[in-house]
């Protein structure tokens, strides 16, 4: 929202410096312009029944400063932070950025069997560090049993790889996917069998004189 909130100061401000540019050029006629066009809407709102005007004027002034205050708050609140302290680094003050926190539990958990694709998504707070992770499996695993080693996978990877605390139990939000028939791993060519060496070996001795 800092974009959004930037894109829409730069629009004003440029705004304000077209009609500011105007009305110190040209400040006789600016001002006869702007008094037309206030009495053209002066003419047109008296005509309006004022019930009408006055809830509209209610409605127009609430929508104004519910965006007002929107902009104030986004732009007032505290940026999502990029990095966490490492609790159990001793002798010194050791910080880790999300982005490999965030790599770190994709790559460990997409080695779990079945697990087709996983999608983590780290946040740093107070407490610890929030993981929810979105995780595609293969239909034929078993849910719950995957869901559990997924967990504890997360655990391991967040506090005894990279030293960090868990604010509270990772959230996994599993979708079973069945697979495409014909996506069979390859298997192992077959061993020569002893039917076949004891082939050879016959054809051998019978060539011998």
């Amino acid at each position: 929202m800092n974009t959004f909130n930037r894109v829409v100061l730069v629009i004003l401000l440029l705004a304000a410096m077209v009609l500011c540019s105007f009305a110190f050029v040209v400040p006789v006629q600016t001002l006869r312009v702007l008094a037309q066009q206030a009495g053209g809407v002066a003419d047109f709102l008296a005509r309006v029944r004022p019930a009408v005007r006055l809830l509209v004027g209610i409605l127009l002034a609430l929508i104004v400063d519910l965006v007002g205050i929107l902009l104030i708050v986004l732009e007032v609140r505290r940026p999502a932070s990029r990095s966490i302290r490492v609790e159990q680094a001793s002798g010194g003050e050791v910080t880790l950025s999300i982005a490999s926190i965030t790599d770190q539990v994709k790559a460990e958990v997409n080695q779990l069997p079945e697990v087709l694709q996983a999608k983590p998504k780290v946040t740093a707070k107070r407490k610890g560090v929030l993981v929810e992770l979105d995780a595609k499996i293969a239909a034929e695993a078993g849910v719950p049993g995957k869901a559990e080693k997924i967990v504890e996978t997360v655990r391991r990877v967040v506090e005894e790889k990279m030293g960090l605390k868990l604010a509270r139990a990772p959230k996994v939000n599993i979708e079973a996917v069945r697979q495409a028939p014909g996506t069979r791993v390859a298997e192992p060519p077959p061993a020569p069998s002893e039917a076949s060496e004891s082939e050879v070996g016959s054809g051998n001795e019978g060539s011998s004189f």
